[in-house]
């Protein structure tokens, strides 16, 4: 892969780690120290909202901490040099789906097979 893409992915990746680490900061901040649980009770007046709502707050952390492990990952490999090299069968990952996804592990054929492998919904449909 041409240094050049690398170098706009890697800006890329940065810029996402940037957005991704003020989201999950605001996300926890807004939320204090027992991410919001008794503060949406008092919010709402309503305890299953305020659970639907805590809960929903714990999701997105922890998705967006996912996704920040993913492009520290994708920053490690543009450190090692196996950046943009699938995980799955070692090919080059197209330079469109890593603009797309910088973070992306796999290329789009090993994507679905491992999402395939993974999905109890399509191993229950084997």
């Amino acid at each position: 892969m041409p240094k050049k893409a690398i170098s706009e992915l890697h800006a890329l990746l940065l810029a996402q780690r940037e957005q991704l680490l003020g989201e999950v900061r605001a996300r926890i901040s807004a939320s204090g120290d027992s991410l919001g649980f008794a503060n949406q009770s008092k919010l709402t007046d309503d305890d299953a909202a305020a659970d639907a709502a805590a809960a929903m707050d714990v999701t997105m952390v922890i998705r967006e901490s996912q996704e920040l492990q993913d492009v520290e990952a994708a920053l490690a490999r543009i450190g090692d040099g196996s950046y943009g090299s699938c995980a799955g069968c070692g090919d080059e990952i197209a330079l469109a789906r890593l603009k797309a996804n910088p973070a992306a592990l796999r290329c789009m054929p090993c994507q679905e097979k491992h999402e395939r492998t993974q999905d109890p919904v399509h191993k229950a449909g084997s």
